[in-house]
């Protein structure tokens, strides 16, 4: 389970990843962005992000979590 969030804060901008496995470690990632991202973009950078570790940690399936209407409208992601 991966559970992401971007945020902007004036020049700033940046994620948090929870990360959840099968078998229950809990991993937690804080990013910051060395580019300028709107909102919107940032919500996007976290969630790639997180597909990319989940990728690198070889899990063959993910559910998604997002607070970004967005990104859960635009399909396979749920609502938190």
């Amino acid at each position: 389970m991966l559970c992401f969030d971007g945020l902007t804060i004036n020049e700033s901008s940046g994620a948090a990843l929870n990360m959840v496995s099968a078998d229950g470690h809990t991993y937690k990632y804080a990013l910051k962005f060395m580019f300028k991202v709107s909102n919107n973009e940032a919500e996007y950078e976290a969630l790639l992000a997180g597909v990319e570790l989940c990728n690198v940690l070889g899990l063959e399936y993910l559910k998604a979590f997002s607070d970004s209407q967005l990104v859960v409208s635009q399909g396979g992601i749920q609502g938190m």
